[in-house]
């Protein structure tokens, strides 16, 4: 088990959490596309298309009159589902027809982008844009993409977009191949399926499902063991920045996690809980070293299942100053590449002392279609995601077959 400093188990995972990257950021809505030739519409792009139910649904919404208030100005992204598709979905003419306006809005608003997802531009990007759909959640609040212009921003549904091969992928998963059709004021991309906003946080995901009961449960009782280590003064709470919460002045976070089946424990070997915390006895536990503040030493059960949740528990820490800001990890199956992320950095440099930035922990590659993960020079075999992208309103869970350990780890 590798000895760590922990202050806060919330606070090196969540209360800072960030946005990504800069090169993950969402484009800056008003970005122009680079078509000065054009000068049809969005609107009069969909008038001329034959997507007759999306414009059904449009003409009975309020999305005019929304668009209208938002002023000419703007570039978006309009993803339009096929009329198959919206059958397929149960929206047929019928039913659009007897649908509230206001639920038609929402719909529609999920599916309109604020900015230009143009297909020149993102051709050769490696990586998925972050894109912001008009629909928001006022009940939500995240951290703004600019620290210090406020001191939380409103939530807006994201959608991950990327294009393959001339495949249009939406939040890791296969939306058409039919060619965009470049507006003035944006791009309106045809896809093969009616997009659904998440509904549920990743703990509700969890909980429901009814393959992660031993997830859960090692969890819950690793937390407790060490709240009841540490005197109840240190927090250690697994389910923080999995759920809506009050994290000041922001109440929801960006992240994914690798969700450990209870198949995949008793593939390494364990068959109940009772024996993964019976692990936490072959090392010295942790202890509060009062001069510090701070508690020396941690629990082989984090060890055991703390990189699926990127590792981020292991970055640098140091008593009375901390960590730097951790990144959001909220990333799809289609960018579980090291191309993408074996550099990409989880946790941010220390402030005001010059701690190295925490680099990604973990290995990725394809095999036959499947993802694999694995620890960064791990002898254990990868996991394989064998269900990926269950969309949540923090982020992506994918479901692993497999413990993802450290080298050298002692099962």
């Amino acid at each position: 088990m590798k000895p760590i400093h922990i202050l806060t188990f919330c606070l090196l995972f969540f209360t800072l959490a960030s946005c990504r990257k800069q090169e993950f950021m969402p484009e800056v809505e008003g970005q122009p596309v680079p078509h000065p030739e054009i000068t049809v519409s969005l609107k009069e792009v969909l008038n001329a298309s034959p997507y007759t139910l999306f414009k059904a649904a449009w003409e009975r919404s309020n999305m005019d009159e929304i668009m209208m208030e938002r002023g000419d100005k703007g570039y978006y992204t309009m993803l339009v589902p096929t009329n198959e598709a919206f059958i397929a979905d149960g929206l047929t003419l019928e039913k659009i027809n007897s649908t509230e306006p206001a639920l038609l809005d929402s719909i529609l608003l999920y599916h309109t982008l604020a900015g230009a997802f143009n297909p020149e531009d993102v051709k050769d990007r490696t990586d998925n844009y972050q894109g912001k759909s008009l629909l928001g959640n006022p009940n939500l609040k995240v951290k703004p993409a600019v620290t210090g212009s406020a001191l939380f921003e409103p939530y807006f549904y994201l959608q991950y977009l990327k294009l393959t091969n001339n495949e249009l992928y939406i939040n890791g998963k296969k939306a058409g191949s039919i060619a965009a059709i470049p507006a003035k004021n944006g791009v309106l991309w045809p896809v093969n399926r009616v997009l659904h906003k998440p509904t549920k946080t990743i703990l509700q995901v969890l909980e429901e499902d009814g393959r992660f009961g031993m997830y859960l449960e090692l969890n819950a009782r690793t937390d407790a063991l060490f709240a009841e280590l540490t005197y109840g003064s240190f927090l250690h709470d697994f389910t923080y920045g999995l759920k809506v919460m009050d994290l000041g002045y922001i109440n929801v976070t960006f992240h994914s996690v690798f969700a450990i089946t209870d198949d995949a424990f008793r593939k390494a070997g364990y068959n109940s809980v009772d024996e993964m915390m019976e692990l936490n006895n072959r090392n010295p536990l942790p202890y509060v070293d009062w001069d510090t503040y701070s508690v020396k030493g941690g629990l082989v059960t984090d060890t055991l299942v703390g990189y699926n949740r990127w590792g981020a528990y292991f970055s640098h820490d140091e008593p009375n100053v901390g960590r730097g800001t951790t990144n959001a990890t909220n990333f799809y199956s289609n960018d579980l590449n090291n191309t993408v992320l074996s550099d990409y950095t989880v946790v941010t440099a220390g402030y005001p002392t010059p701690f190295p930035e925490y680099k990604m922990p973990l290995d990725f590659n394809t095999e036959g279609g499947v993802v694999k993960v694995k620890v960064k020079g791990s002898d254990y075999p990868a996991a394989s995601v064998i269900e990926a992208d269950i969309n949540t309103i923090m982020g992506p869970v994918h479901v692993v077959d497999r413990l993802l350990l450290p080298k050298g780890f002692k099962l």
